[in-house]
């Protein structure tokens, strides 16, 4: 788990800009004085000539929600999706807002599309506020979604035969933050199940709880907060929940599980918030007679950021929850791979520990889980999907986790009969790396013909991607289509004749399309944002480069180049290096723009004439010992002079950025080179040793985890090694650092401090420094309010500009 996932809780209304400045202005430090409002540096003016991407424009944009799904019916002719375009006015850092409402859904609307009229209608459904969480009806007539029109989040339903809006129940919804919360629909079409706050108790959505105490003039009682530890921690505690994560989940994560009838709003409790496991994302089964969810996560203790889940299982009438499985693992996507129903059997399946297992449902709940498969020997958690005729699950084999990140990958697949028979197995090209399968819809395979298996996949020497389709008998793969390309989100529908899915490339804005079943073609569903059209965008190349991995062996990195329009290969521009450390940020080539790594669009450096180079960095295991600092160093220098020696860049004309970790990764660097004329870190950590002991507001000690186990790769607390989290710390390094560097962060995001303390550091010092700092706003830019993500744009723009000189104009008209 990431720095990220933790920064933003707890919001704060200032939004105030303070920006303080060290360039060259002598050891002995400034006085509060000369930080005054007075003093506050202006940003540099830049122009937004013709076709470039504008500053407002660039968090102005509509985009579709990462963290949402399409919702397409049975038949395919109507697609239900959520286009947001973010709020000028609202500062999203928080993870929600004040109303329970998630605030990555705000400035939120659903639309759906009805391919079988004219011109594919596309209708806004959405009554007003923010609208997310579409989810089509069996008998594609309605669509249920999630609106807080009225305050809280609350059920509501679009008719498609009327064109109505209407509010089903005015209970409140316990919205999640991640994919998978959507109403779930009876097979009749009548009742729509979803999660519920409770009023009062550790699942009620209230104002957010005053953890740190305050002294108050007039009081009379002490303002005391205590915190223990150690044979302190009182011992009548339940088991988790005197852990303050384990108290964040329960409050983020719990909910009550509720029936509503779609016609006339009545709401039937089915799963109380307190009943065991803790109830948080539910599924139905195929007949409707069984509802299942996962739990919220569970903490396990204070060095370990792994999390699961317990699954388990209670009748649609009405009844007792009982545990089909304890401890699943949390996957990547939390909720959407952990299990899967049979498509019309009252069965399922779950992968733990690499073993498959089959539960069937008896008529007093769950029967004994069924080992299936077991001849594959470790299976990978992430596949597990039936056939379309219900005969047979699709598993991933042979499990690799090549970089050590906890993202197991399979080398295969196979077919695995419910009946006992012998799996069929299939092989994965080495030369292609798997993504995933194409499903019709959460449960089944996508199956045109019913006899073979669709993957979407990576191919590692280019790092394109494709649609290869194999043969179940044979298990000969063919390849349907190949792209510098990006499909997102891809579900088909039950006659298994289209695909839908976002479709982006490098020049082509993210937008719905409906694939046929041989991919041949792609037609547009959706038309997000039609001013992206007007803005010009250059292209993408990649290329490898042979470099020292982490052990010292000799590895191979992929790298891409983003060119603004009309440039070429050999035209050597003033570029600009994003890294992420432990990521491939080369994927982003594939990206509408180069997407947004710094959480700006890279198209505000592409788009005037900067080229922009994403490299690959990958490090060491997460929960080994490492030493980022080098590795990350040794990583990406052979990549920046492979780019200069192609003729992409010039080496003397080069700017370093990264954001989060990525801003860590920044100050690391430049404390080992003298390579670039400019640095820019968003929200960064520079010192390990320092924030390990930080807690955060609730009382808990996110850095520990994150520190020993996590990005930071330590492999154990600073007392048992103390100079590797020194020599892996910018902040004791600052002494090496000389590039001119622009720290921007917001005071509301957990790590602050230490931008902070590396200026400070390098003020004394005397090196060219500055520190934008964005009151109240947290870890993501482009998640603050307008003035404040469209200053800090212009600033780092501004910043690169001053430090490289102007980039040279572009040529080409808009695509």
């Amino acid at each position: 788990m990431t720095y990220a996932v933790f920064s933003q809780l707890f919001p704060r209304a200032a939004r105030t800009v303070v920006v303080s400045l060290a360039c060259c202005l002598g050891a002995a430090g400034l006085s509060s004085a000369q930080n005054s409002p007075s003093d506050r540096a202006p940003v540099r003016p830049v122009a937004d000539p013709a076709g470039t991407l504008p500053f407002d424009l660039a968090f102005d944009m509509r985009e579709f929600l990462w963290s949402s799904t399409l919702s397409v019916s049975r038949d395919g002719r109507r697609v239900a999706y959520v286009v947001r375009r973010p709020r000028a006015d609202v500062n999203t850092s928080t993870r929600y807002q004040p109303n329970g409402t998630p605030s990555s859904v705000v400035g939120a609307k659903v639309y759906v599309t009805d391919r079988a009229t004219a011109g594919g209608k596309t209708t806004e459904v959405c009554p007003g506020g923010n609208c997310w969480g579409p989810s089509l009806s069996p008998n594609g007539e309605i669509v249920a979604f999630y609106s807080d029109k009225d305050g809280p989040p609350q059920l509501w339903a679009f008719d498609v035969a009327t064109g109505r809006t209407r509010k089903v129940s005015p209970i409140r919804i316990k919205a999640k933050l991640w994919t998978g919360d959507e109403a779930q629909w009876s097979p009749d079409s009548r009742t729509v199940y979803v999660p519920t706050a409770p009023d009062t108790g550790d699942a009620a959505w209230l104002p957010e709880p005053e953890t740190k105490a305050v002294a108050k003039p007039d009081a009379k009682e002490p303002a005391v907060t205590v915190l223990r530890g150690g044979s302190e921690e009182p011992k009548t505690a339940k088991p988790g929940e005197s852990t303050p994560r384990q108290t964040f989940y329960y409050r983020e994560n719990n909910a009550a599980i509720t029936a509503i009838d779609a016609r006339t709003g009545a709401a039937r409790p089915l799963v109380s918030a307190t009943a065991e496991p803790r109830p948080s994302v539910l599924r139905l089964s195929a007949s409707g007679r069984w509802v299942t969810y996962l739990s919220v996560f569970k903490d396990h203790g204070i060095t370990n950021q792994e999390s699961s889940v317990d699954l388990a299982v209670v009748p649609a009438s009405g009844g007792a929850p009982k545990l089909v499985v304890a401890d699943l693992p949390l996957l990547n996507d939390y909720h959407g791979r952990n299990y899967a129903w049979h498509p019309t059997d009252d069965a399922l399946v779950y992968m733990k520990s690499g073993q498959l297992f089959l539960v069937t449902m008896g008529q007093d709940g769950p029967g004994s889980p069924r080992r299936i498969g077991e001849s594959l020997g470790a299976l990978a958690p992430t596949l597990h999907w039936f056939t379309r005729d219900g005969k047979a699950v699709v598993v991933g084999t042979d499990p690799i986790d090549d970089k050590g990140y906890g993202d197991v990958r399979p080398r295969g697949l196979a077919v695995i009969p419910l009946d006992g028979g012998a799996p069929t197995k299939l092989a994965i090209d080495s030369a292609w790396s798997f993504d995933d399968l194409v499903r019709a819809d959460p449960r089944t395979l996508w199956q045109p013909d019913g006899a073979s298996i669709t993957a979407l996949m990576t191919e590692v020497a280019t790092g394109e991607r494709g649609a290869v389709r194999f043969d179940m008998r044979s298990g000969k793969p063919t390849v349907l289509w190949k792209g510098r390309a990006r499909l997102a989100n891809a579900f088909g529908d039950t006659t298994h004749q289209s695909i839908f899915a976002l479709y982006q490339d490098i020049r082509t804005p993210p937008n719905v399309y409906r694939f046929p079943a041989n991919f041949a073609s792609k037609d547009r569903i959706s038309h997000a944002d039609e001013r992206l059209d007007a803005v010009a965008v250059g292209s993408a190349d990649v290329f490898e480069t042979v470099i020292p991995g982490y052990n010292g062996a000799i590895a191979k990195a992929r790298t891409a180049v983003l060119l603004p329009p009309g440039a070429k290969r050999g035209d050597r521009l003033p570029a600009v290096v994003l890294m992420y450390p432990g990521g491939d940020r080369s994927r982003q080539a594939e990206v509408f723009g180069g997407g947004g790594d710094l959480t700006i669009p890279t198209l505000l450096f592409t788009s005037r004439g900067y080229a922009v180079v994403l490299a690959s960095l990958p490090l060491g295991p997460n929960r080994e010992a490492g030493n980022p600092l080098n590795e990350m160093i040794d990583e990406l220098l052979p990549q920046v002079y492979r780019a200069a020696e192609l003729g992409y860049v010039d080496v003397n004309r080069l700017a370093i950025a990264g954001q989060s970790f990525g801003g860590y990764g920044t100050g690391a660097i430049i404390s080992g080179t003298n390579l670039f004329r400019a640095a820019v870190a968003v929200s960064g950590i520079y010192d390990l040793a320092g924030t390990y002991g930080y807690l955060d507001e609730n009382g808990g000690s996110f850095w520990i985890g994150w520190s020993e186990a996590g990005q930071a790769r330590m492999g154990t607390h600073p007392w048992a090694n103390v100079m590797r989290y020194l020599e892996n710390s910018p902040y004791y390094r600052a002494d090496r650092i000389h590039t001119p560097l622009l720290l921007i962060h917001g005071d509301k995001d957990m790590a602050y401090h230490d931008a902070q303390k590396l200026f400070t550091a390098l003020r004394r010092l005397d090196r060219p420094v500055q520190l934008a700092t964005y009151g109240g706003m947290g870890h993501v830019i482009y998640e603050w309010t307008r003035p404040n993500a469209v200053d800090a744009a212009r600033r780092i723009v501004g910043f690169v500009q001053d430090h490289m000189g102007d980039a040279p104009k572009a040529t080409a008209t808009p695509q």
